[in-house]
């Protein structure tokens, strides 16, 4: 009973070994990989397989053993392609020849055999695309094994073929070929959910650029028939000259709104500073809220600032307070009866962090969770154009923004951008 168990552990550990090496193999299809690297991953994968499983054998009786290394070999040439085969046999016959010169020619025979019969499998196994003939290809290639061991052992030796051995050999190799269907059926599954996940990668990518393209032309062509509709206005030649100073202001207010919109794609598309410079950031705050003050008193919002001075970061003037100016903004308008914004400017543990803090209405977690992706707003009329820009401004300054927020209580930004030295 206790040598059952001890072939049974050995048995477990065989398989182990050829699953977590070809668990990992699974893993890394999943990247695109030239050939070359395919069949020197396969290789090494399937050989680190073949010297562990034939390190833990099962010994039936002295010079006749029997370990998992066929499944690899088979696995590995049927995925590696006939180049592979050739590599694995010597290192399957190499190493039984290290371990043990006794039942060498048995086993180089058997491993032979194998070889040219996955030789000719081989070429059929990678032009088809079904799962299930490639499991029946696998599957013939380890009845093959099967066929060509119990084939040799009874020309070679057989007088150890008995009751015994056969209650043995038998299970052993079904519990193989069972294996090499559950590794093949592993590994196509996994290329097909590879493949799967590539292709919705790429309609993800399509479905951005489609959003993108129709909110750009949603939001641009309001301006543009706004000002089609004033210049055509002006084609009337009854105007006074005042109405045609009127028309003309309005037509380049809205083409200003456009150029205004293109300008915030074009920072979200490419988060980039151009005019970099050493900020004072405590002076640009506090230039920011005096610009923003009238617009808070306006809206019955009352700002409270606590700024700490001499923090120097390095980044663009304008994009910056652009930056600052949204949050803000939004902070502003969350808060339709009115409320109060705090404002803190610190510095902590090397970085300057800047929180901004209304009273407004909230956030629930997907909210969040969705700020400053494309085409989100949580206001009405907004595009979510100004918190896009936001993010990629943080972004290219080498910080990070945080947003705490509960619904009907408020909302909290926390950025943190680097101290950079005065010099």
């Amino acid at each position: 009973m206790s040598i059952l168990i001890k072939d049974f552990q050995t048995f477990l550990l065989n398989t182990f070994f050829v699953f977590t090496f070809f668990y990992l193999y699974t893993k890394i299809i999943e990247r695109k990989m030239s050939p070359i690297i395919n069949e020197i991953l396969i290789i090494i994968i399937s050989g680190f397989s073949i010297l562990l499983s034939m390190s833990f054998p099962l010994e039936l009786s002295e010079g006749n053993i029997f370990d998992m290394r066929q499944v690899p070999f088979i696995i590995g040439a049927l995925y590696g392609g006939r180049r592979v085969a050739v590599i694995l046999f010597f290192i399957l016959v190499g190493f039984r020849f290290y371990l043990d010169g006794q039942g060498l020619y048995g086993a180089f025979t058997v491993s032979t055999l194998l070889l040219i019969s996955l030789w000719f499998i081989i070429p059929s196994f990678i032009k088809t695309v079904s799962m299930k003939k490639r499991i029946y290809l696998a599957t013939l290639s380890s009845l093959l094994g099967l066929v060509f061991l119990m084939l040799i052992v009874f020309l070679l030796s057989s007088e150890i073929v008995n009751q015994r051995y056969l209650s043995f050999i038998i299970p052993f190799f079904i519990a193989q070929s069972i294996a090499i269907i559950l590794f093949v059926n592993f590994i196509e599954k996994s290329k097909l959910n590879a493949a799967v996940a590539r292709e919705i990668r790429k309609l993800e990518k399509l479905k951005t650029v489609s959003d993108m393209g129709a909110s750009i032309a949603h939001e641009i062509r309001n301006p543009l028939t706004v000002t089609k509709g004033f210049v055509q206005l002006m084609r009337n030649p009854e105007l006074t000259s005042d109405e045609k100073k009127l028309y003309i202001d309005f037509a380049i207010a809205e083409l200003d709104r456009a150029e205004h919109i293109i300008s915030d794609y074009l920072t979200f598309a490419k988060p980039t500073l151009e005019n970099i410079e050493i900020l004072e950031l405590n002076k640009h705050l506090d230039f920011i809220i005096q610009i923003v003050n009238p617009y808070a008193t306006m809206n019955n919002v009352q700002l409270k600032v606590q700024i700490e001075d001499d923090i120097y970061v390095a980044g663009e003037k304008q994009k910056l307070q652009q930056c600052i100016v949204n949050i803000i903004k939004n902070g502003i308008e969350s808060m339709e009866s009115g409320g109060i914004i705090e404002i803190s400017l610190k510095k902590n543990n090397g970085t300057a962090e800047l929180k901004i803090k209304d009273s407004g209405n909230g956030m629930n977690e997907e909210q969040i969770d969705r700020l400053g992706t494309p085409f989100y707003s949580t206001k009405d009329k907004g595009t979510g154009l100004g918190t896009m820009v936001v993010y990629s401004i943080v972004k290219a300054m080498r910080g990070d923004i945080k947003v705490e927020s509960e619904v009907g209580i408020g909302t909290c930004f926390t950025i943190n951008f680097p101290i950079v030295d005065k010099s």
